[in-house]
């Protein structure tokens, strides 16, 4: 399978076109759309929209996840101006781009009932309907409790 990535001006992925045909297309489809087009099969890494073609390192970059971040051109791979924490589980933490710091997330440990529960909300109406379903520490670990 061949996959074409047609790019703005800028570089960006803009459209994704699939096919199966053994030759390569990649002149006929950039003629056809005036627009620049890419082509990769399918045993490499898949770009997805949005992604950037970059000519000087030969290869899609992700979207930038924070202005503040900068392309690591040996992995490929954006990195925040300042590490992770080291010595804690790193899955808890987000970066924060006001304050280009990382900040620990709260981590929530609700009993199986309470998580459930919690599951099935998808507004803050149904979140008050329920909230008096939900054990004492849920509604608190919650910010629920007053």
């Amino acid at each position: 399978m061949n996959y074409y990535f047609f790019l703005n001006s800028n570089n960006v992925v803009e459209q994704v076109v699939c096919d199966d045909h053994s030759e390569d297309l990649t002149n006929q489809y950039s003629q056809l759309r005036d627009q620049r087009c890419i082509k990769r099969s399918d045993t490499e890494d898949l770009p997805g929209l949005g992604y950037t073609y970059k000519d000087d390192l030969e290869t899609f970059v992700k979207p930038q996840p924070f202005p503040s971040w900068t392309l690591n051109a040996e992995t490929k791979e954006w990195e925040a101006p300042k590490d992770k924490p080291a010595d804690t589980d790193a899955e808890y933490y987000s970066w924060d781009e006001s304050n280009l710091s990382w900040t620990k997330n709260t981590r929530l440990n609700l009993s199986q009932a309470d998580a459930d529960l919690v599951a099935t909300i998808s507004s803050l109406e149904e979140l008050e309907a329920i909230k008096d379903q939900l054990s004492e520490d849920g509604r608190a670990q919650l910010g629920l409790v007053s």
